[in-house]
């Protein structure tokens, strides 16, 4: 059988049900208090640039180094404290026996360096293909082929991250640190399913969005009643709880199709509704 949409679903659910507290916490740790600090700390670092209406390439561009030269390094300091929190929430949900928090946290620790050379080979290669699809489709010199070219080159980047998306869960699941092996483990684990893959991860990450914007909409109406500054206060702690949902929801939605693809993998194709763990472990 191929990768089931509902099955990954039920299991993302159950995972979030039956571990909504200690993912809560999780959560609060690893993504809540980085964001709010930083958005509190230096509020720079949470809004984008502004660009001048009717900016060059080169200005917009030249903004853009600005930005990201005063602030790159608390960007990277919550991604990696956010990347951690997530391979502990995927060691939580997936290992069996289930570690404590503590060792959850110590794998998260030392697969985060291993993980983050495997997103960079992933993005390099990833990048290089996606250029020469471009500087190959631009030196025919055909405006319309260009087009044609850029979206498939994007759709097919797309696909290849979704390909290689298992990196985290192989690193916190299986131990297994090796940067290639963890790409060459999700490129085999995802074949013949990238496409259902694909459809499940959008899916679910386009109904989240627009749950997400929605809320902050309505949360924002409602706080512009108490004046500007109660409104600030309270958008900084409800931007950082939405961006803290989002994530530990993709991280169970990660864990799901993870383990569904690990059943696959160890059963022939053989899986269900019914599967709810891994026979592997």
């Amino acid at each position: 059988m191929t990768f089931d949409l509902d099955t990954a679903w039920r299991d993302a659910r159950r995972y979030l049900t039956e571990n909504a507290g200690l993912l809560a916490i999780m959560g609060g740790i690893f993504v809540f208090l980085p964001y709010a600090a930083v958005m509190v700390l230096m509020p720079l670092a949470a809004d984008m640039p502004q660009i001048p209406e009717g900016a060059n390439f080169n200005v917009t561009m030249e903004a853009l180094n600005t930005f990201y030269g005063e602030v790159w390094w608390m960007l990277l300091l919550v991604s990696i404290i956010v990347t951690v929190g997530q391979l502990a929430m995927l060691a939580l949900l997936g290992r069996k026996p289930h570690p404590t928090v503590g060792e959850a946290i110590g794998i998260g620790a030392k697969a985060i360096l291993p993980a983050w050379l495997a997103f960079l080979l992933q993005t390099l290669a990833i990048n290089f293909i996606v250029l020469a699809i471009i500087l190959v489709a631009t030196a025919l010199g055909s405006p319309p082929f260009l087009f044609v070219a850029t979206v498939l080159a994007l759709v097919l980047a797309i696909y290849l991250f979704i390909r290689l998306s298992l990196v985290l869960p192989i690193a916190a699941v299986e131990g297994n640190l090796n940067p290639v092996q963890m790409l060459t483990n999700s490129w085999k684990r995802t074949k013949g399913h990238g496409l259902r893959l694909m459809s499940f991860f959008l899916l679910v990450g386009i109904a989240a969005i627009i749950v997400a914007m929605v809320f902050t909409m309505v949360a924002g109406l409602i706080l512009s009643l108490f004046g500007a500054s109660v409104a600030e206060a309270i958008g900084v702690i409800l931007s950082a709880a939405v961006v803290a949902a989002l994530i530990v929801l993709f991280t169970a939605v990660l864990a799901a199709a993870y383990a569904q693809l690990r059943r696959l993998s160890h059963s022939g194709g053989i899986t269900g509704p019914h599967t709810a763990h891994d026979p592997a472990d």
